[in-house]
């Protein structure tokens, strides 16, 4: 009999196939996350430290070319300050060795009294040009507000000692240009109470001749705390151009211009006792444009140009090193004085 075969003869699945897969624990499972996390990390690590190596030199030529550029600049600056100061050198050295000097000129007084007025007279409107062209000429680039001085001390080939200077002083909140000429006239008219007062030297002044309002000449001695004596022999030319002139920039202004006596017949200089000290300079005044609001309300600003060359001459006489240097020293202490005066008379309390 055919036997017919039944679910039960045929073989299992399960008797067949392989045993069932197990599931991974879930700590396996992040412990295998993580690591491929920290592969990856490694991975953009490596990578961005690669574009950053490849970065660096482009970065690092960048620098040096700026570096370099900066220094070709800083050497251009330094090259360009060099040429400044040999041209102030040369300058110096032309001042010392010129036998001349644009407010400079020579002047000799006769014995005669008429004679002696006539040549102020004569010389009076060329002296005053000559300082007004000269003191606007040397501060024509100044255009702050500050004041400002500049001073250049020298012996010559002959032993003399001489100083040139310039200086632009401001005096604010004033009532009027001739406010300010007036206190000028002040000091020029009172110098040596002046002089004496504020260096302690004892100076006298002899007037010899004075033209009202308009000239004067005078002889100035001081004598200072060593007993040395100079002497200057001046003539001093004044005047105020209230409306303006348009010889004289054409606007409100005064001008000073002094200059010494080279030879004066009638009061020749005593070199055996004294040294001679010559002036020449020039001072223009006038309103500044550079006014604020406030300043306008309060008063007017008005500007002193300055300008001048003063020379010691080589002492006649003994005279011990220190006693020379000292007066040497103070060449220029009435220019200091002169201002110091001039604020007094304008800012006095009252």
């Amino acid at each position: 009999m055919q036997h017919t075969p039944t679910p039960f003869d045929a073989p299992t699945e399960s008797s067949q196939s392989p045993a069932a897969k197990k599931r991974k624990p879930t700590y396996l499972v992040r412990k295998e996350e993580e690591k491929a996390l920290r592969d990856e990390v490694v991975k953009l690590e490596a990578e961005v430290a690669t574009l950053q190596m490849q970065r660096i030199p482009m970065a690092v030529s960048s620098m040096q070319q700026v570096a370099g550029e900066s220094n070709a600049l800083c050497e251009f600056g330094r090259n360009q300050q060099l040429g400044v100061a040999a041209a102030q050198s040369l300058m110096l050295e032309c001042t010392r060795t010129q036998h001349s000097h644009p407010l400079w000129s020579r002047i000799c007084l006769k014995k005669d009294w008429s004679e002696r007025r006539a040549m102020l007279v004569a010389i009076r409107q060329a002296k005053l040009q000559t300082a007004y062209t000269y003191a606007m000429a040397r501060n024509q680039c100044i255009t702050n507000s500050s004041d400002q001085e500049s001073q250049e001390k020298f012996e010559t080939d002959d032993g003399d000692v001489c100083c040139t200077s310039n200086t632009v002083i401001h005096f604010p909140g004033v009532e009027s240009l001739e406010q300010v000429f007036d206190a000028l006239c002040f000091y020029l008219n009172y110098m040596e109470i002046s002089i004496s007062e504020r260096l302690g030297h004892i100076t006298v002044r002899e007037d010899y001749d004075v033209i009202e309002g308009s000239a004067f000449n005078c002889r100035i001695i001081s004598s200072d705390e060593n007993g040395v004596s100079t002497e200057s022999n001046t003539v001093v030319f004044t005047q105020l151009f209230a409306k303006g002139d348009a010889r004289f920039g054409g606007e409100p202004c005064a001008v000073v211009a002094s200059g010494c006596v080279d030879e004066d017949e009638l009061h020749p200089y005593n070199g055996a006792e004294r040294i001679r000290k010559d002036i020449s300079g020039a001072i223009v005044l006038t309103v500044s444009r550079q006014q604020d609001s406030q300043l306008a309300e309060s008063g007017v600003e008005v500007v002193m140009r300055r300008s001048g060359i003063l020379k010691l001459h080589y002492p006649q006489f003994p005279l011990s090193p220190f006693a020379q240097q000292e007066v040497e020293d103070g060449i220029a202490d009435w220019g200091k004085v002169m201002i110091k005066t001039m604020r007094e008379v304008l800012y006095a309390r009252t």
